[in-house]
């Protein structure tokens, strides 16, 4: 029996008007991805609100990275193979986001090496892959994490349907809300 995997469409938003900065989505991402966390946090006015992959429709990270290690997976998920990242950073400069960060602070110790650029991977959300397949109904575990419901698992053409708004386009830097 030959099993489609389904294309995702979907991907984590934030409901600012829910979001009290508790970390717990952090915190559960961190654990399950080996103390690499993917989930980072941005400033913006008084408010501390997490930033994740915005899982692009034309990903620059894909395009940036010289060693192939950032891809669209058969799922449509854009993901890092950590076998493959060199921890150039590429990807992280080419984020329109700023959501990856070039730093080897979130590589488990078994990965990082002190004089070679390979074991400094970048650490990048793959929407829980082993959890989220083939809309079985399971959210990535930051959603899941969630106390207030903050974050959430849908299609963006959704948001506008529950009264929520993206924020847009692209932006500069590390400030996922100043737009270039």
């Amino acid at each position: 029996m030959t099993h489609t995997a389904q294309t995702i469409d979907l991907c984590v938003m934030l409901n600012l008007d829910r979001c009290i900065e508790c970390g717990s989505c952090a915190a559960a991402c961190y654990y399950a991805h080996g103390a690499m966390p993917t989930v980072g946090f941005a400033r913006s006015g008084p408010a501390l609100l997490p930033v994740v992959c915005r899982q692009c429709k034309n990903p620059a990270c894909v395009d940036a990275c010289p060693a192939d290690a950032m891809v669209r997976n058969e799922r449509g998920v854009v993901e890092r193979l950590l076998v493959k990242c060199i921890g150039c950073g590429s990807c992280a400069r080419a984020c329109p986001f700023g959501v990856l960060h070039n730093d080897p602070a979130g590589t488990p110790a078994g990965h990082r090496s002190a004089d070679r650029i390979n074991g400094h991977q970048i650490a990048k959300c793959d929407l829980c892959a082993d959890r989220v397949t083939n809309g079985d109904g399971a959210e990535p575990r930051c959603v899941a994490a969630c106390p207030t419901g903050a974050l959430i698992f849908d299609d963006p053409a959704s948001a506008a349907d529950r009264g929520l708004h993206l924020l847009g386009g692209r932006v500069a830097g590390e400030d996922p809300f100043k737009r270039r």
